[in-house]
């Protein structure tokens, strides 16, 4: 007894040093918060351009593609999310960008371009060095161990057209070498034990797992069609700037501060808790980001408000739980157990999905959908591990203090009048229906436009001295050409050059008389002379694989939820409630949308972050409202008459004040966020906030008003349908 009373103590201890360990780090293997990786667009980067080696004329657009995606998959090993990865289509360049090392001191952009590695052309050849397969016809290469003998080995698969080069290859050099090169340089040369076909194979030999690693990773980078070299390099600024970075520093600090309040003022000693728990959550969140050096950026934010939000509403589904208990009169203690008990299956499924949604991510996902599916499996786990327990472990020992063990400091529910969405369904379903019709004709009328991220587009480059002001540049282009644009500048390290790198979206081109009208207004506006130095087109950086990607990714998370539902709510019929619950989704998905044409907010990837936040968050706020149904069908059946219409309100009834409390919380911190980006002129926070704290309402509508009388409907319809029969 006395031993768990101390327990609050050790957790304060343990908290403390969490929060020391974030914010100075443990040397140069545990970084903290001031050591981590920032984005592009808070701390600024390199840009280079890569020309390919060794090719007569422009390359194809295929081969094009597959440098880019070699490219992007070097940077995501590097755990480089935040990245421009850009075909020139006149000249057959790829231009990169991508952020600063964490400590980058010198920035010294040779040195930061080393981490994209070799850029060479990957061969096998035969003793007489006579090429047999080119890497481009590589597929894939991981490590793997020999059940047998134990040893590490390199897998490699080949497309079709490698596979049947290889099996062609090896069948000649049974008994003979076949060297591996990079360019000139051998890196392996196994020897050729037996003709392989199939498209698969192995190099054994390897004398650790560092070792086969090593050289998976390297065959895996240098896929290229062609050798690539780069001598053109320049520092680019960040399209933030200092005052926007610490206004959202500051701005999540007193977010932070009124979710605080808030649950205090609510919850009383169990918000103390929960507060307390959220601190050493958000450490761990932040260890986990800075320690493999994943780039901060907006849809990493996202990830973490939404973390936030499910460490938040944990707590909140217990803290309800518990004044249910004291309701029925139960003691502190025994309120505050079976109050983990009953809320620890909400908890469960609503986490165990969003992380599910999150792997999915993280295995079909590039760039922005890894940043944000690493970002949100991170929190989701930490959540479910670290945080619950840690709540339970310091209030169970705090209610040993006598002082404590009051019910004035707990907040005792109150009975609450039923609220009747799914009897008056028609008319939710009616309001729906017109919020979304009245959302898709502004958005028709507005039009919507597709930022460069997903168009591509035409880049203007100019060279000036003294200062730019982005923001001013952008609105002129914007106003004079009627394109989504992006503004940036950039300086040459040997020379000091500046430029200022205008990209306009779409695939049309530029006329003379339209590049001369932007001209003369962005030198109209400013004080600062710009001249026209070079022009030319790139693909969308955001290429047509990561739209497939995307796509994918969220439809197998829609089908994962679907079957995930069907099995754990059988109580349900879990195939209807599946659908139903995606069918909120789709909903939440489409206002979004809207949100982005009727604002005529250009769609680029912070409608990617922001879809993938609402998905995981209002799947969250579903699953909550089935879990209770699902405890008072099991009720019901022991003996308590009701209609299922009268159940699924009575459910929605006593889950809506977490739900609009969850939403309350995490909608704080966005609309803090929100307030701060258009104080400052912060135009991507603006863009991507707005849609968000949209889509944060239009989850906890969904969930509620939504999926619970849908599920009803189709119960009821499936009935009238039935019931002749029998």
């Amino acid at each position: 007894m006395k031993d768990k009373k101390n327990h609050i103590w050790f957790a304060m201890i343990l908290i403390a040093g969490f929060l020391l360990l974030t914010i100075f780090g443990a040397g140069s293997d545990i970084k903290g918060i001031r050591d981590m990786r920032f984005g592009i667009d808070i701390r600024g980067g390199v840009e280079a351009v890569f020309e390919p080696v060794g090719v007569t004329g422009i390359p194809s657009e295929k081969q094009m593609e597959a440098a880019r995606n070699v490219m992007e998959s070097r940077l995501d090993a590097q755990n480089i999310t935040d990245r421009e990865v850009t075909v020139d289509k006149n000249e057959g360049h790829i231009i990169v960008r991508f952020p600063w090392k964490s400590d980058e001191k010198e920035f010294n952009p040779e040195q930061a371009i080393s981490e994209l590695g070799e850029t060479a052309k990957l061969t096998f050849r035969d003793p007489q060095g006579n090429v047999l397969v080119e890497g481009q016809n590589v597929a894939d290469s991981s490590v793997t161990r020999n059940s047998q003998t134990g040893e590490y080995e390199v897998e490699l698969q080949f497309d079709s057209e490698g596979a049947k080069a290889f099996a062609l290859a090896t069948q000649k050099l049974v008994g003979e070498q076949m060297g591996i090169y990079m360019d000139e340089q051998m890196i392996s040369n196994p020897k050729v034990k037996q003709a392989i076909s199939g498209g698969q194979a192995v190099i054994n030999g390897m004398a650790n797992y560092e070792e086969a690693k090593a050289l998976s990773d390297k065959i895996n980078s240098g896929a290229l069609p062609f050798s690539m070299e780069t001598s053109n390099y320049n520092t680019i600024s960040p399209t933030l700037g200092n005052q926007a970075l610490k206004a959202m520093i500051t701005a999540s600090i007193v977010a932070v501060l009124l979710v605080i309040i808030f649950m205090i003022s609510i919850y009383r000693l169990p918000g103390v808790i929960s507060c307390l728990t959220l601190v050493f959550q958000m450490c761990l969140q932040i260890l986990a980001l800075s320690i493999p050096q994943y780039t901060l950026t907006l849809p990493g934010i996202a990830g973490l408000i939404l973390s936030v939000g499910m460490a938040v509403d944990a707590n909140i589904i217990i803290s309800e739980r518990i004044g249910e208990e004291l309701k029925t009169g139960s003691g502190i203690r025994s309120a505050v157990k079976k109050g983990y008990h009953n809320a620890f299956s909400s908890v469960l499924d609503g986490n165990l999905t969003t992380a599910a949604v999150a792997v999915i991510l993280m295995i079909f996902g590039s760039g922005t959908m890894l940043s944000f599916g690493y970002t949100l499996f991170t929190g989701v786990i930490i959540n479910l591990l670290a945080g619950v327990w840690m709540s339970r472990f310091m209030l169970e020992s705090v209610i040993r203090y006598d002082k404590c063990n009051k019910e004035k400091f707990f907040r005792k529910k109150k009975e609450r009048k039923r609220i009747r969405f799914a009897e008056k369904r028609k008319w939710v379903f009616l309001f729906t229906a017109c919020v979304l019709l009245i959302g898709g004709i502004v958005t028709a009328v507005n039009g919507v436009k597709l930022d460069t991220q997903f168009t591509g587009g035409v880049v203007l480059k100019y060279t000036y001295s003294g200062e730019a002001d982005t923001e001013k540049i952008k609105e002129a282009a914007n106003k004079v050409l009627g394109r989504p644009a992006s503004v940036q500048t950039s300086q040459d390290s040997a020379t000091g050059d500046k430029k200022l790198v205008l990209t306009l979206a779409g695939n049309e081109g530029i006329s003379p008389d339209d590049q001369k009208a932007v001209s003369e207004e962005i030198n109209r506006i400013s004080d600062t002379r710009y001249e026209l130095s070079e022009t030319f087109a790139v693909e969308p950086y955001i290429g047509a694989k990561a739209l497939k990607n995307s796509a994918l990714a969220i439809a197998l998370s829609a089908l994962f939820i679907i079957v995930y539902i069907w099995v754990r709510f059988q109580s349900l019929s879990g195939l209807s409630a599946g659908v139903s619950a995606v069918a909120a989704l789709i909903h939440d998905v489409i206002l979004v949308f809207f949100v982005f044409g009727v604002f005529r907010i250009s769609v680029n990837d912070a409608f990617v972050a922001v879809t993938l936040t609402i998905i995981g968050y209002s799947i969250n706020d579903t699953i909550v409202l089935y879990d209770r149904i699902r405890e008072n069908i099991k009720k019901r059946s022991s003996g308590k008459k009701e209609t299922l219409c009268a159940l699924v309100d009575r459910s929605i009834t006593e889950t809506i004040g977490r739900s609009v409390k969850t939403a309350v919380t995490t909608a704080i911190c966005v609309a803090v966020v929100l307030v701060f980006s258009l104080v400052y002129h912060i135009e991507s926070i603006r863009v991507f906030s707005l849609p968000l704290l949209v889509g944060i309402i239009s989850g906890c509508y969904s969930s509620v008003c939504v999926a619970g009388p849908l599920w009803v409907t189709w119960k009821e319809f499936r009935s009238r349908r039935e019931s002749p029969e029998k």
